[in-house]
């Protein structure tokens, strides 16, 4: 019976340790306090960056980024068609409790909300000696509070662009750039210990940058010569000193498209 109880442990242990890329499972909530009343454009009309919203605001939007691929960390990215929200959750493994594509519901009220290239970002609110407008939400239970995960998944789709047509209004959004080549002397996407920005550039002379984390799994994968287009959250920020230009920042390498 001893060794029965051993063999049935080991393999319940086991079962775990092969369950680390299952999502996990969906936390049951009160629909009704997650009603949403506001939509994600409402967010940055009503409010001014580096303040933290008093009002009874329920918003949703699906998931577009995941940290699975490490280029992401610790945050996670939603939009509604109207606008996006970049989530200061501070956890790994976000892919599984957020996956891409599922919809989230997201109560704003005690949250802070800032500005970071362009994009909305909302977490928690900071004391006032902290120089951060914004703080993460490092704890699960910290996060249960402003964000479910409903049980709708519906793959994001990108709005296909050329670089030329890129405006700060998209900053956020779930973007596909099309026909650009890399104009750009690197060999890798990253290297060393910081971002790396790689420069991109179309037949009509406009240009995007990418955004890659050292960390990224694709980092050390040769810079595509070819035409191309690039699939990612549009940011809009400083890339080379105090210059400004567009950037797009992959989940993974799928984001490269032939």
């Amino acid at each position: 019976m001893t060794r029965l109880c051993c063999i049935l442990i080991l393999a319940s242990l086991l079962c775990e340790a092969c369950d680390y890329d299952r999502f996990d499972p969906i936390e049951q909530h009160d629909a009704v306090n997650w009603t949403p009343n506001a939509e994600l454009s409402d967010v940055r009309h009503s409010f001014a960056v580096a303040t933290t919203i008093r009002e009874n605001m329920v918003v949703t939007g699906r998931v577009t980024t995941s940290d699975e691929g490490g280029n992401f960390f610790r945050t996670v990215v939603i939009e509604d068609g109207t606008g996006a929200l970049e989530l200061m959750v501070g956890m790994d493994y976000l892919y599984r409790t957020y996956p891409v594509g599922s919809l989230l519901a997201v109560r704003l009220q005690g949250l802070a909300i800032d500005e970071y290239n362009g994009v909305l970002r909302v977490g928690l609110q900071p004391d006032k000696w902290d120089y951060r407008s914004t703080l993460y939400m490092s704890h699960a239970a910290v996060a249960d509070r402003h964000i479910y995960r409903t049980s709708s998944v519906e793959s994001p789709t990108p709005e296909r662009l050329v670089a030329g047509e890129l405006t700060r209004r998209l900053c956020g959004r779930l973007v596909t750039v099309v026909g650009v080549q890399a104009d750009d002397e690197a060999s890798t996407w990253a290297e060393g210990e910081y971002t790396c920005y790689r420069k991109f550039r179309d037949a009509q002379g406009d240009s995007i940058y990418v955004q890659t984390s050292p960390y990224a799994r694709f980092a050390q994968h040769a810079l595509p010569t070819e035409e191309l287009s690039l699939t990612g959250i549009l940011y809009y920020g400083a890339v080379e000193g105090s210059r400004k230009a567009f950037i797009i920042k992959m989940n993974d390498e799928k984001g490269v498209g032939y």
